[in-house]
């Protein structure tokens, strides 16, 4: 019985740590491609340009909704807890670190992540069980090149700019509700966010998007080209890709938030 849970204990930290290096090895081989010129062929570029479509384009009116709804909602609590313990002079760094450090990048990893992961995840196994990828090597198609650098850059650029739209977002919706909450005129609140707001706040917010963006394509990817060998494994790699990716993520603001309390 003990014998037979340390094999199992053995043999799971042997699959654990076979997995870490895998993914590390495609993470590089990823990197080595993203910085070589002769990897963005037109093929490529025709790739990315849809993808970008897909990924940030089609999804702006859902996500300006959500980013309204949410940030009103969030950013009047935070008001009004803020008043209730008489730091309404605090305000405007309160909404500029929750919003640019912690929300907007969070907040917009998640939406991608949902949308964009799990609809990558079935693309990449679905071609991978009708033996797709195999054609793409025979013909000579490099699978980074066309497959993965589209998705991983369009993963950045949607992820940094939609990062930065809903963090304005947010902070519209924090002045409309300093307006009819407080009576704060525009022109304190104006004061109150330009003054709160720091370079390394947006450096956060900038470098924390850019992870996010290349770990929300990163994960879906490495799941689907290399966890399916039939139809019946897409469901199962599609799963096994969301759960890595979302503790991913939680991991990365976990790690963040520790960094900056230092």
């Amino acid at each position: 019985m003990i014998l037979k849970l340390i094999e199992n204990i053995g043999d799971k930290t042997i699959n654990s740590t076979s997995s870490l290096f895998s993914i590390l090895r495609f993470t590089f081989i990823t990197l080595v491609h993203l910085l070589n010129p002769s990897s963005y062929n037109p093929a490529m570029k025709m790739v990315l340009i849809k993808q970008i479509y897909h990924t940030s384009v089609t999804i702006l009116p859902l996500f300006m909704m959500l980013a309204i709804f949410f940030g009103s909602a969030i950013i009047g609590v935070v008001i009004v807890i803020a008043r209730e313990y008489n730091l309404q002079y605090e305000i405007g760094s309160i909404i500029v670190t929750f919003i640019l450090n912690e929300f907007s990048p969070f907040f917009t990893a998640m939406l991608i992540a949902l949308r964009s992961g799990t609809t990558i995840n079935t693309e990449i196994a679905v071609m991978n069980v009708n033996n797709e990828l195999k054609s793409l090597k025979e013909y000579k198609i490099d699978i980074i090149d066309y497959l993965v650098l589209p998705r991983i850059i369009s993963g950045v650029l949607s992820t940094l700019s939609l990062s930065v739209l809903f963090a304005l977002i947010m902070l519209v919706s924090g002045y409309i509700f300093t307006l009819f909450y407080m009576r704060m005129d525009l022109h304190t609140y104006q004061y109150l966010i330009l003054n709160a707001i720091t370079i390394q706040d947006i450096t956060t917010l900038l470098l924390k998007s850019t992870i996010f963006g290349f770990v929300i394509m990163l994960v879906p990817l490495y799941s689907g080209l290399n966890s399916v060998h039939t139809n019946i494994d897409i469901p199962k790699s599609i799963l096994n890709g969301m759960v890595k990716l979302f503790i991913t993520i939680f991991f990365i603001e976990v790690v963040s938030l520790i960094i900056q309390s230092i």
